[in-house]
């Protein structure tokens, strides 16, 4: 992986005397000089277009993404806001506040809602605290692996299913999501131990959870002792023992330096772990039909390629891949990547799936039921059935 290259301070001010501050930062950030790389150039021809053509300034609370978390994660947020740009000719401006400085996983959605930015990202379960319907994707073991649940949200039955009633409900458009599966990831007080393959070697520990009544209720069923802990708190609640494991995904515990107090990932895949990317109703019912089809087709296009960048990250950077590089997070710092047979994670669905436990179940199906006006898990398991174990289909869902 290629480094940013340090341009020297005197050449920094320079940049920021001849084309501004904006492109100063620009090039301290990329690594790029007038006249070394024809990359700043490019984006000061850019930027001028956007400034005098844009006709939509938006603003994208792009959570705790930052450029290096991204590698591991695929969120692909900074594609989409140039993807758009490009596709309306500058007619659409986007400005990504990303590092937290404009929301958090657990805020984003209030305050898109609330108009405070106008696009925002978060993981379904960490919306949850404020829209509750978007966790409708996350019943545990629903779906086979992330293929499955992309496919979903590229089909036409999200439309029905959930697009259309987060945007009743809520007033939100989801465009697109990217991530992994959901695994239970051990922390070192199970260093030097077997790998857990079955859900007995689960029993008894206390669980990081997000504070979600889904991922509650299968720790529960895993006889785990789910712990409601910030993500921020999680790195030192496992260092101190306050916590034994927690439940993401694998991009995200490399992502935000988790590895070092990981020993095993189980890799049960029980729930999407996924941002989701979306857009305030009343920003985007306002858009003439050209623009809104431009947030739409660069929504289709960079599921597709954060579905491919994924597969990449979990070689070359997170190292839970097929053929994980030496230099790649678990490699580095020797995690045991439980990958489960198919008869295995069975047995942990045979124990902790919705099915298993319909009264644990009930108030969750029962809320988000009131909300769709529909049976929504047996809605989603009938789908399921429709496009389990398919390759990635591409279908334009708004068509």
């Amino acid at each position: 992986m290629s480094q940013v290259q340090k341009i020297p301070n005197r050449e920094i001010v320079d940049i920021a005397r001849r084309y501004g501050m904006k492109a100063a930062l620009f090039a301290s950030a990329s690594g790029i000089a007038a006249g070394v790389v024809p990359g700043l150039s490019d984006f000061l021809v850019r930027d001028a277009r956007a400034q005098a053509k844009a006709k939509y300034r938006l603003r994208f609370g792009a959570s705790v993404i930052t450029p290096a978390n991204e590698l591991h994660l695929r969120t692909g947020v900074y594609d989409f806001a140039k993807l758009v740009e490009e596709k309306t000719d500058g007619e659409v401006s986007i400005q990504i506040i990303d590092k937290a400085q404009s929301c958090a996983e657990t805020t984003c959605g209030e305050r898109v809602i609330n108009s405070v930015i106008d696009i925002g990202s978060s993981s379904p379960q960490n919306l949850g605290s404020v829209l509750p319907y978007s966790i409708a994707l996350d019943w545990p073991f629903l779906w086979r692996d992330r293929t499955d649940y992309l496919n979903f949200l590229y089909s036409k039955d999200s439309n029905r299913l959930y697009r259309d009633v987060m945007k009743k409900a809520y007033g939100i458009v989801p465009l697109y999501g990217s991530g992994e599966m959901r695994n239970v990831m051990m922390g070192m007080k199970y260093s030097g131990k077997p790998e857990i393959v079955s859900p007995a070697g689960l029993q008894g520990a206390k669980i990081r959870i997000t504070n979600s009544e889904m991922i509650s209720n299968f720790a529960q069923s895993m006889k785990m002792n789910p712990i409601p802990l910030a993500w921020t708190e999680l790195l030192e609640g496992l260092k101190s023992g306050v916590v034994d494991a927690a439940e993401t995904w694998p991009g995200a515990a490399t992502g935000f330096g988790m590895y070092s107090v990981l020993s095993q990932d189980v890799a049960v895949e029980f729930s999407p772990g996924f941002e989701l990317v979306f857009i305030s109703a009343r920003v985007f019912d306002k858009f003439p039909d050209k623009i809104k089809l431009a947030f739409l087709e660069a929504s289709y296009e960079v599921q597709k390629s954060t579905y491919e960048g994924v597969a990449i990250a979990q070689n070359e950077v997170i190292g839970n891949g097929k053929n994980p590089s030496p230099e790649s997070s678990y490699v580095k710092s020797k995690i045991k990547h439980s990958r489960l047979t198919t008869a295995q994670r069975a047995e942990f669905a045979a124990i902790g799936s919705v099915d298993a436990n319909p009264q644990i179940y009930s108030a969750t199906r029962k809320k988000l039921d009131q909300i769709a006006g529909l049976d929504v898990y047996g809605a989603m398991k009938e789908v399921e059935g429709k496009i389990a174990g398919k390759p990635l289909q591409p279908v334009k869902w708004w068509v």
